[in-house]
């Protein structure tokens, strides 16, 4: 018997919590089978709620009948709405509220500022329940349930970073079985600790900043500090390249899911066990992506990830433009898969006639050359390109024909005129998030 997960559920009913009721209207949802009708339902109250209550959408949606169109036509509605930018967020925030937001318990959040530049937001009680539930049925499909041995490798924890904690967020992490490990504080001697506890209890689920843990199981790797096999992990808040999910894999011996979500929509798309790609949940997010002049992506097709969150109502984020590059792996019958996510648009380096260039491709070019243990690529102009690198344990500066081999992967995207500068490090701090990024374009 689960004794946390009934303490808890029993406790959330006593005190009125909407997660019990968000997580049992959220797994009528989930089933594929439900797709279609589930999406079209939500998107539906999205946009009537946003006509009749945001002052933002209600000129754009104006004499419309959204009750009476077929989802056919509530996407091309859709698709004829602005794309929404941080920049608009910060120039018409109070016009994007909900005029019923007295009417809701609404809180501020600001988004995680992946560029150091993070924005304000809007959100209520029924959006914190409904991301808790849906972010709890994918770990369930992945083996956890609640009360489990869980680990969680994160860095934005008010109470990790201020060192204390009050009671009842100490009765809270009880009642999760929950060990909160610092991301933002991870000293060889901190790795040491972490790798210890996982040792001494493995997790049912590991979740984690996928740069934080494939760190961590580097670590382990070359201090050669073997770890019991963990069940799951999820890994998110950064791109899990190939090499870092098997470098994971190996450490851990567990599959590694990518989970990927933001601050501003929450979860948006994860791997599940058994199914290719990252499905997005039907009736919590309308994913599009498009092409750097607006038009629709067709699956396979890398392009911009625009985000339609269709149950935050306190501050209705519409074609809200992430900020990362994806593709699709096939869309049909309301149902929305995603074949990968590329990174940020920002980590894209840019040729001189403005073909973009993902950021991964650059990050293949020091795949596994032993000389590298950290390294970030960044584009100071059209042709030029700095790679800093912190070497390796014992390893001394490559020899020129490595150096070369680095040089002639780069001019084959960049150009025949494309310089690159090598940086000898000792560290490469994070961005102002606190994430870390492995490629930069500040072109």
């Amino acid at each position: 018997m689960n004794v946390r997960k009934t303490l808890y559920f029993t406790y959330a009913r006593l005190r009125g919590h909407l997660i019990v009721k968000a997580v049992e209207s959220v797994g009528k949802e989930w089933p594929l089978a439900t797709a279609a009708e589930t999406a079209g339902r939500s998107l539906r109250a999205m946009l009537s709620h946003a006509q009749k209550n945001v002052p933002y959408y209600r000129d754009y949606l104006a004499g419309l009948n959204l009750d009476k169109m077929a989802v056919e036509d509530l996407l091309r509605v859709l698709g004829r709405l602005p794309v929404m930018t941080k920049d608009i967020i910060r120039r018409d925030f109070e016009r994007l509220k909900s005029n019923d937001l007295s009417s809701r318990q609404w809180y501020y959040n600001t988004s995680g500022g992946s560029t150091g530049e993070p924005i304000r937001l809007v959100q209520d009680r029924e959006y914190n329940t409904h991301g808790i539930a849906l972010a709890w049925l994918a770990y369930r499909c992945m083996g956890y349930e609640y009360g489990d041995r869980k680990v969680w490798i994160w860095g934005s924890e008010r109470d990790i970073l201020q060192g204390s904690m009050g009671l009842r967020a100490k009765v809270g992490r009880w009642l999760e079985n929950c060990r909160t490990l610092n991301a933002f504080r991870m000293t060889p001697e901190d790795m040491r600790r972490f790798l210890e506890t996982m040792d001494e209890r493995p997790a049912r689920l590991i979740i984690a900043y996928a740069q934080a843990l494939y760190e961590l199981a580097q670590f382990a790797e070359a201090e050669s500090i073997r770890v019991r096999p963990q069940s799951a992990a999820t890994a998110s808040a950064g791109t899990l390249y190939p090499y870092m999910r098997e470098t994971i894999q190996r450490v851990f011996q567990c599959p590694v899911y990518n989970f990927y979500g933001s601050r501003e929509v929450g979860l948006v798309a994860t791997e599940l066990p058994g199914r290719e790609g990252l499905w997005v949940p039907p009736g919590a997010q309308y994913v599009e992506i498009v092409s750097d002049k607006g038009d629709p992506s067709g699956p396979g097709q890398v392009g911009s990830i625009l985000v339609t969150c269709l149950y935050n109502y306190a501050m209705p984020l519409i074609r809200y433009r992430i900020g990362d590059r994806g593709a699709f792996a096939w869309v049909r019958g309301g149902q929305q898969v995603l074949e990968n996510v590329f990174g940020r648009e920002v980590d894209a380096f840019r040729r001189s006639d403005g073909t973009l260039i993902d950021g991964e491709y650059f990050t293949h070019l020091v795949y596994f050359r032993p000389w590298v243990q950290k390294f970030q690529f960044v584009q100071t102009s059209n042709e030029s390109v700095v790679l800093s690198v912190v070497l390796g344990p014992g390893c001394a500066r490559p020899p020129q024909s490595e150096l070369n081999s680095v040089s002639e992967g780069v001019r084959k995207v960049l150009g025949p005129a494309a310089r690159i500068e090598f940086s000898w490090v000792e560290e490469i701090p994070p961005c102002a998030s606190g994430k870390y990024r492995y490629t930069i374009c500040k072109c």
